[in-house]
């Protein structure tokens, strides 16, 4: 399965790139666009260490009103803080020329859902990881079932996972360009939370059927 996943990553990677470069007319340099990928993908495996706070959370409570919200919007925080932190140092460190060119919303929103896309297939690699190697998920604060056997019902959901995080990627992405155009932190915060929202949205669904798995009836 370790090679099906890593197909399905790079035809999303690439599909992207071609829509963008070709039907979007997005031009940044070559390298940036692998700097960009890179970023993504570190800052997913980085950003994976906030479990531990999050098993602290999950100690106080485990009602379900509390996960879906408390816990839920602090995972979602998280994550998308991590992709933005992911593009913006990338461009403080690489290119600064390239923050004008987020005034362009069509600009700011390929940068971001490509990112988005980018944290996505970090998500799925690294959790591909920690399910073959489950010892190291004390690591981030993760317990690991042992002896879980991957196949492609994994590979369908980190697909449409790391779709969602390209999305959420891009709905940060117009806000960033908002606030670039017209320096107005509040046009960034709305998309932001907007983006935490669709991320709680998501994973609540799966969290409910979690606690209530008669929902899971609804799609059989």
């Amino acid at each position: 399965m370790f090679f099906v996943m890593v197909l399905v990553d790079v035809i999303i990677v690439f599909s992207f790139l071609f829509i963008a470069l070709r039907k979007g007319d997005i031009h940044i340099k070559n390298r940036m666009w692998v700097y960009l990928f890179i970023s993504g993908f570190l800052f997913q495996i980085i950003f994976l260490l906030r479990k531990h706070w999050e098993v602290y959370l999950l100690s106080l409570n485990t009602s379900l009103w509390y996960v879906l919200t408390i816990v839920q919007a602090d995972n979602a925080f998280w994550e998308e803080l991590a992709k933005l932190l992911a593009v913006l140092v990338v461009v403080y460190f690489l290119d600064k020329n390239m923050m004008v060119q987020f005034k362009d919303l069509k600009y700011s929103t390929a940068i971001f859902t490509y990112t988005g896309l980018a944290y996505g297939i970090g998500e799925a690699m690294s959790l591909m990881f920690l399910y073959y190697y489950p010892q190291y998920g004390q690591i981030f604060g993760m317990q690991i079932p042992v002896g879980l056997t991957l196949g492609l019902g994994y590979v369908l959901e980190r697909f449409f996972a790391i779709l969602a995080h390209g999305i959420m990627g891009g709905v940060i992405g117009i806000g960033f360009s908002r606030y670039i155009f017209n320096k107005k932190f509040i046009s960034l915060l709305i998309y932001f939370i907007i983006a935490m929202f669709y991320h709680m949205f998501i994973d609540g669904f799966v969290i409910l059927c979690q606690y209530y798995p008669q929902f899971y009836s609804f799609f059989n």
